[in-house]
């Protein structure tokens, strides 16, 4: 197997990972938590079992002081600053259209590589994305009635953040190990946003074992499996890529919706998940020829 095919698996089984967060949440939700209690959870745990597997494996999680103050800032500000507008948007607009809005993200990743030099651009490449796109929006049939604007700035706030934190890691993470780098991505954003629901008095620990397990399943799930196999994915394929094939995630939330919670799929939800799976076939089969060597300097 190529080094290609490699990250477009890692890619597809971190969107399989990232697809159970809302499952998960609304889980941990009814078990008693709140966001904040969830995200600090969430981080502090996975990168409590990463510290744990890179001291059995005896691999030195040390960082010169650049590239960890670049992790940090990555998982702080980033990786936490998306988190946190996201959920907010969740309070104003409908979960689909939420999604729809912050799977943006690919095409603004895709300008943003070709502003910067990382990735050449061509036709097979924005084809797949028109394709993606139109996918998507058949997939999760979002409708922008009742949008409030502060939860539209709010997600494309998130998609924009999400967007710059991926060409920085395409930038920075070609020589690093994807777990050293999600341990300190993780724990960054977790002591953030331990900090901030303790100053705000948000932290929650009287929960029922259903909220423990819940947010125990997030660290594992979206988490762990989520970002690390984003971070390889991301060093094998390029930015533009793993951001199109992350564009898997809303497939698999919707069914994993209809198998575990028993939300109906509709025809046009089908349809749109089979255009989706198509331009991710595109991407695979004719785009990877424009993929520009990454710029390695940090």
């Amino acid at each position: 197997m190529t080094d290609r095919h490699k990250g477009a698996w890692f890619i597809a089984a971190s969107a399989a990972g990232f697809a159970t967060l809302g499952i998960l949440i609304k889980s941990a939700f009814t078990g008693g938590a709140n966001i904040s209690t969830v995200l600090a959870g969430r981080f502090l745990l996975a990168g409590l079992f990463l510290f744990c597997i890179l001291r059995a494996r005896g691999i030195d999680f040390r960082l010169d002081r650049k590239t960890a103050f670049q992790l940090i800032l990555m998982g702080a500000v980033g990786y936490g600053g998306m988190s946190g507008l996201y959920a907010n948007a969740i309070h104003y607009l409908p979960a689909s259209l939420t999604g729809m809005l912050l799977y943006t993200y690919p095409a603004l990743v895709t300008v943003l590589a070709l502003i910067v030099g990382e990735e050449r651009f061509n036709g097979t490449k924005g084809v797949a994305l028109v394709v993606c796109s139109a996918g998507l929006v058949l997939l999760l049939g979002a409708s922008f009635d009742g949008a409030q604007l502060s939860g539209v700035l709010s997600v494309l706030g998130a998609a924009v953040i999400y967007s710059c934190y991926i060409i920085i890691g395409n930038r920075i993470l070609k020589n690093l190990d994807p777990m050293v780098t999600s341990l300190w991505v993780c724990t960054a954003a977790g002591l953030a946003f331990l900090c901030y629901g303790a100053a705000k008095g948000e932290i929650i620990l009287e929960l029922t074992p259903q909220g423990w397990l819940s947010i125990l399943g997030i660290a594992i799930f979206p988490t762990l499996f989520g970002v690390m196999g984003f971070f390889a994915g991301l060093r094998l394929i390029g930015a533009t890529n793993a951001s199109i094939i992350s564009m898997l995630e809303p497939l698999i939330t919707v069914l994993l919706s209809a198998t575990l919670l028993g939300e109906r799929v509709t025809a046009l939800q089908g349809f749109g998940g089979a255009v989706l799976l198509f331009g991710g076939l595109v991407l695979q089969l004719w785009g990877h020829e424009a993929r520009h060597e990454m710029v390695t300097e940090v």
